[in-house]
């Protein structure tokens, strides 16, 4: 027995002293260890819930963090900027048509120079479209001008061309003209090119027209197109178009795959053998090819229905224009089919856990087995498809608007933007490069955004 014993003990025996510092231990380091060293020993962390878990994993991946600060830098630009820059995306002047990015029209660089010493200018060839002078041939034309809750009002006799008309509030001469072939002469010191036009600071008359007058000249930053339109307005418009395209035909996609999928998944059987077949008779077609099918045969029914119908939810879409409506119209009917794939797959997975069964025998409509219980617990996989579906709808609608398919004109898109810089690439390259780099990084930080959040809702990846 003792032999036994013996050998068993053999089995785990341990050479003490091979072990260093092992003889040097005395009897009080064999003590039991008191509460307080025991708490010391150990890290309480505080219970989370799975959402403030899946944001700490979030903020963790730096890439995805890196990436959601490019997306909320490209909003600013499409959201604010607009609001900042006096230009908008249909603003054409034809003094600087073909301009570079930082670069001034030889207009913008003679008021640029008069605004040094006065306080505004009005100078015709800075004005929309092809309007070039003031004033009515055979009579008189009323004009005020408002400068700081001022108005200073005066008359044109017969017709004033190719002129600047400056107020200086501080000068000799309250307000003058100069004509456009004097402005050197005149930004060079020669005060005799100024001729004065009567003023008086007061109410002006109904009949008198508001001249819009320039305090400060804005650079072009992105440079202009051949029609004096702003490069950087018409790309912060385009980012805000297909922003705002990409988020609604994701929400589109989101609800019409989230319900069928549900129905499928949770009904089973024969009913579901039928939905999955029609999703894989969806699935078989062509995307491109319908889509561009689609696209040409409801643009003209599309736009006699906004033509002739007086509802306002029709006015609303008409405003979108027909380009829109029809990208729509298009997630709605095919780019759904993979989120039901999804959602299905989610129900069947979680319709048999017990407390779907439960509800079950307890009664509940299948509404709110659906509502309560199923697309609840699929929120995490939903958010994930939705982040990735943005970018494939901001690529379509930029695929199509590319060619000549998507948002109509004048509304700018980012592909229709790209597809206009290739008439003068060779000599104003930029005006591809810009609006393509905005639609890669907008396209490249949402799908790494996704996978982020896949990454984060996804308890299998947790540490």
């Amino acid at each position: 027995m003792e032999s036994k014993k013996k050998s068993k003990f053999n089995l785990f025996h341990i050479n003490v002293d091979k072990i260093e510092g092992f003889n040097d231990l005395n009897e009080s380091d064999f003590e039991e260890a008191s509460k307080s060293d025991k708490d010391s020993m150990v890290t309480m962390h505080k219970s989370v819930s799975y959402w403030a878990d899946a944001r700490r994993r979030f903020r963790k991946n730096t890439v995805s963090m890196v990436s959601l600060f490019v997306f909320f830098a490209i909003l600013l630009f499409a959201f604010v900027g607009p609001l900042i820059v006096p230009y908008s995306y249909d603003i054409q002047q034809r003094s600087s048509g073909d301009l570079k990015p930082l670069e001034y029209s030889p207009a913008e660089k003679s008021a640029k120079e008069i605004l040094k010493d006065a306080d505004a200018v009005y100078s015709m060839s800075l004005q929309n479209g092809s309007s070039n002078h003031l004033g009515a041939v055979f009579d008189s034309k009323d004009y005020y001008i408002k400068y700081k809750n001022q108005n200073y009002c005066f008359t044109i006799e017969g017709i004033l061309e190719k002129a600047c008309l400056i107020l200086d509030t501080d000068g000799e001469v309250l307000l003058g003209s100069v004509e456009e072939a004097d402005l050197d002469a005149f930004c060079g010191g020669d005060k005799t090119k100024l001729k004065p036009i009567e003023c008086k600071v007061g109410t002006p008359s109904e009949a008198a027209e508001e001249l819009p007058i320039t305090t400060s000249i804005f650079p072009h930053v992105f440079g202009t197109n051949a029609q004096g339109e702003d490069l950087m307005a018409q790309c912060m418009y385009g980012a805000r178009v297909s922003i705002i395209i990409g988020i609604f035909a994701a929400l589109i996609v989101l609800v019409i795959g989230a319900i069928y999928g549900s129905i499928s998944g949770l009904a089973g059987g024969a009913v579901d053998f039928v939905m999955m077949r029609i999703v894989d008779l969806i699935y078989s077609v062509p995307d491109v090819l319908i889509v561009l099918l689609l696209q040409v045969v409801l643009k003209d029914p599309l736009q006699k229905w906004f033509d002739s119908s007086n509802l306002g939810i029709v006015k609303a879409l008409s405003e979108l224009g027909v380009g829109i409506v029809s990208i729509f119209i298009t997630f709605a009917l095919l780019y759904w089919v993979g989120m039901a794939r999804l959602i299905r797959g989610q129900v069947l997975m979680l319709k048999k856990q017990e407390y779907v069964t439960a509800a079950t025998a307890l009664g509940a409509p299948t509404r709110r087995i659906i509502k309560r219980h199923l697309l609840p617990n699929c929120v995490g996989q939903l958010m994930i498809s939705v982040c990735l579906q943005i970018p494939s709808a901001i690529f379509l609608e930029s695929f199509l608007s590319f060619l000549g398919l998507g948002v109509s004109a004048p509304m700018p898109s980012l592909g229709s933007l790209c597809s206009d810089a290739l008439k003068s690439l060779q000599l104003y390259p930029h005006r591809l490069l810009i609006p393509g780099i905005i639609l890669s990084l907008l396209v490249l930080s949402l799908n790494l955004v996704g996978d982020g959040l896949r990454d984060a809702l996804d308890p299998r990846l947790k540490k």
